[in-house]
C-alpha cells in the first residue's frame, strides 16, 4: 500500500514537472540549475540542460516529466 502513495506522490510530482515546462516562466526555467552528476548520462543532460536555449530546457523538463509520470504511473498500476 505504501509503494502505490510513495509512486503516486512521483507521479504527481512527474504530472507538475511537465506542467512547470509548459506553463512556467522563462526567467524561472533559466535560472534552474541541475545538481551534482554522479553518472554520464546525467553529465551529458545537465550539460545539455545547462548551455542550451530555453525552447530545448522546456523539452527536456517536458521529457523527464514524462518518464517520471510514466514509469510511476504504471508501478501503481502494476504493485
Amino acid at each position: 500500500m505504501w509503494l502505490k502513495i510513495l509512486l503516486g506522490i512521483i507521479a504527481i510530482l512527474g504530472f507538475m514537472l511537465m506542467w512547470f515546462s509548459v506553463f512556467g516562466k522563462k526567467k524561472a526555467i533559466d535560472n534552474m540549475t541541475m545538481g551534482g552528476s554522479i553518472s554520464l548520462f546525467e553529465l551529458i543532460f545537465d550539460l545539455l540542460f545547462e548551455l542550451s536555449p530555453t525552447l530545448v530546457k522546456r523539452i527536456l523538463l517536458f521529457i523527464l516529466g514524462l518518464a517520471i509520470a510514466f514509469f510511476s504511473t504504471m508501478g501503481v498500476i502494476y504493485s
